[in-house]
């Protein structure tokens, strides 16, 4: 019994003295990255001969000051009271750079609470880049596959020391802008590293959205396009073309439309818009592709004198919509399949799903090598309707 004693005895006491995480860090010692911006490195010319084989990417990592966001700070005044901290290493290396940065903060870099990615276009114009520097951060147990990821026109540093008014971070400033794609459709809406991870692996083109600085501001309509099969950026389109590719995609969350009806401004606000996409298949050099858009919606403002509860204006008006519809959505099929010639549109589920034995026959040469996406016939036709004409100001 004793015995029995002394043994229940040590195993509670070794039981005990294994409790506890071997690698905890306590949380006033964390350093919370909370975005990253990722620029070419600039160097030297004596530097140029002994490293023009490889290629350094610049990275500013964007921390928290904890204590300056229990104060309110905003950015603005003196550096004491701003409530992030970028500090820029560079490297050949996303990991390179981390290790760099251990060595110059007194807090343990932390990357699970990483909310955004700028990536600026001098990166991602090269082939494989940007599948290379997102390769760090989809292996890394600590980051999440929510990131949202951008492409900066021009320096991607420069956005993350944006003063933030009236958010506390730069990250949170670009991340409340991104979110009014669902006001104005010229955004394109947010873009998580995790679907940027299913694209790279079926090497379908893409879309990423865009980040510009404009002065102490930033301007976010248009987007970044990618070739899928080397994960180059091919190009940028702009708000126009953007609102275009929405509409085609089904992300036209709310918006309006500027018309003319007897030369006077109209406005027709769009509450509803769903698309649908058909393929006929003849042969693989015969493939069409046939694009349907209904909005529903309501005048916003107008500038004609009109009577809108006749149902002839109002038909005038929905025809009118319906041109300028067509119209942004042709002017963004153009781009894509004639300038670009990548289908970063999604025609390619389309027609995998109407017929399979042609896409499998084409597949690699979609929007690559023959490229029959380029050489498809793409119609558009739209079908508009005001529910609510608005409130009526009688004048002569």
């Amino acid at each position: 019994m004793r015995r029995y004693i002394i043994w229940l005895f040590l195993a509670v006491s070794l039981t005990i003295s294994l409790t506890g995480c071997w690698d905890q860090v306590e949380i006033e010692k964390r350093g919370f990255i909370i975005g990253i911006a990722f620029d070419l490195a600039q160097k030297k010319d004596e530097e140029l001969d002994e490293l023009k084989e490889k290629t350094f990417y610049k990275g500013t990592y964007q921390f928290v000051v904890p204590s300056a966001l229990g104060q309110g700070g905003s950015g603005q005044g003196n550096s004491s009271s701003k409530a992030y901290n970028n500090l820029v290493v560079e490297g050949e290396t996303v990991s390179e750079q981390i290790n760099r940065l251990a060595g110059q903060t007194s807090r343990t870099p932390f990357a699970e609470h990483l909310q955004t990615i700028i990536l600026s276009e001098n990166v991602v114009r090269t082939p494989q880049t940007c599948s290379q520097i997102l390769d760090f951060l989809l292996r890394d147990n600590e980051t999440r596959r929510g990131i949202k990821v951008l492409i900066a026109e021009g320096e991607a540093g420069a956005m993350l020391d944006i003063p933030p008014i009236p958010e506390n971070l730069p990250v949170m400033y670009i991340d409340s802008i991104a979110k009014n794609s669902f006001k104005n459709a010229s955004i394109l809406s947010e873009r998580k590293i995790g679907t940027i991870h299913e694209h790279l692996l079926s090497k379908k083109s893409f879309v990423l959205p865009k980040i510009q600085r404009d002065g102490q501001k930033i301007n976010m309509t248009g987007a970044a396009v990618f070739d899928g099969h080397n994960t180059q950026m091919v190009g940028f389109i702009n708000g126009e073309i953007t609102e275009g590719l929405n509409m085609i995609t089904n992300e036209y969350k709310q918006g309006s439309l500027k018309i003319k009806v007897e030369d006077k401004p109209v406005v027709y606000e769009i509450k509803r818009e769903k698309s649908s996409v058909k393929v006929h298949v003849r042969n693989k050099d015969d493939i069409r592709i046939y694009i349907k858009i209904k909005t529903e919606g309501a005048i916003e403002e107008s500038f004609a004198s009109l009577d809108y509860m006749d149902l002839k204006v109002l038909s005038k008006v929905e025809i009118a919509v319906e041109k300028e519809i067509e119209r942004k959505v042709a002017n963004a099929i153009k781009v894509f399949q004639k300038d670009l010639k990548v289908d970063a549109l999604g025609f390619s589920g389309y027609l995998e799903r109407s017929d399979y034995e042609t896409w499998k026959d084409i597949e690699e040469n979609w929007d690559h090598g023959e490229n029959y996406f380029s050489k498809s016939i793409i119609k558009v036709q739209a079908d508009v309707i005001v529910q609510t004409p608005g409130a009526i100001i009688n004048s002569e």
